[in-house]
């Protein structure tokens, strides 16, 4: 929490008024009248030096030149009549001096000065990674920017992934170039930062989603999801064969299969008779060694 508190410099000047008929002075509190029950006089020094006055203070009494006290959050020193502050003191009862800053407990505490006037300030800071950080500020943590708030600590937003300095705002996706940046707010108070590639990509290239393309007679399309679909093989001449089928055509059989997680396309010379005896018969065997295989 922010709590700023603020005094004069010069706080309280007591009102000084000669009483000829005392010859004396009389001093009460600032803003009070001259018969004030807490008047306090001064007797007057003929014919020399007039020694220094004290301060008078409505709620804190009387004090002698020189003499320091403490009221509130700031220490004064009687200077002739003036309290002036000259330190703030803290709810612990620390003392900082003047246009001095110190932090304890995560508190900082800061005694400044502008013009003629003196301000104590307590603040809350956010401890991280062996670093104070003010209220309001920001850092970077990993791929999460985080802000310091009152409560302490919370998540602003996630850092796109190579590009140092664009940040995505929490709970919010964005789109850069061909990924999609997904800072996502889950239950708890947890952030989840995520990117995805929007499309395909196969070896160096990129593919749009619901994109056809055919490479090493494979031919494959790009799914919303970003997964690769084989959709068949494809010959020189254009032939489309459906992925696990097996077509004869012109003493040429054409396969079209897949093995784990490798799709092959087959093509070899077949003139044994039909397309399951050329797939099955030692002759289609033997000329597999004289036969074209891609696979993917």
């Amino acid at each position: 929490m922010l709590a700023g508190l603020k005094s004069r410099l010069l706080v309280a000047a007591s009102f000084l008024f000669v009483c000829r008929a005392e010859n004396s002075f009389v001093l009460v509190p600032h803003g009070h009248a001259p018969d004030d029950a807490r008047r306090v006089l001064i007797p007057q020094v003929p014919g020399g030096p007039q020694p220094p006055f004290p301060c008078i203070l409505a709620d804190s009494g009387t004090h002698e030149h020189g003499q320091t006290f403490t009221k509130g959050n700031f220490h004064y020193k009687c200077n002739n009549g003036t309290s002036e502050v000259i330190a703030c003191v803290s709810d612990d009862a620390s003392v900082i001096q003047i246009g001095r800053t110190f932090i304890r407990n995560g508190v900082k505490h800061k005694c400044n000065v502008n013009g003629d006037t003196v301000t104590y300030e307590q603040e809350s800071t956010c401890f991280e990674n062996g670093i104070h950080y003010n209220i309001g500020e920001s850092f970077r943590n990993g791929s999460f920017k985080l802000v310091c708030k009152q409560n302490g600590i919370a998540i602003d937003g996630c850092y796109a992934q190579n590009a140092s300095d664009m940040v995505i705002p929490l709970g919010t996706i964005q789109v850069i170039g061909n990924y999609r940046h997904n800072c996502e707010l889950l239950d708890k108070g947890r952030v989840r930062y995520a990117v995805n590639l929007i499309g395909c990509r196969k070896g160096d290239e990129i593919f749009n989603e619901g994109q056809i393309w055919t490479d090493k007679h494979i031919r494959y399309q790009c799914l919303g999801d970003g997964a690769l679909k084989v959709l068949g093989c494809i010959d020189d001449g254009g032939l489309f064969i459906d992925l696990g089928r097996d077509i004869l055509m012109n003493g040429v059989v054409h396969r079209c299969y897949r093995i784990n997680h490798t799709t092959f396309y087959h093509r070899f010379h077949c003139d044994a008779g039909t397309l399951h005896e050329c797939v099955n018969s030692a002759t289609a065997a033997a000329a597999r060694s004289r036969s074209l295989i891609f696979r993917s």
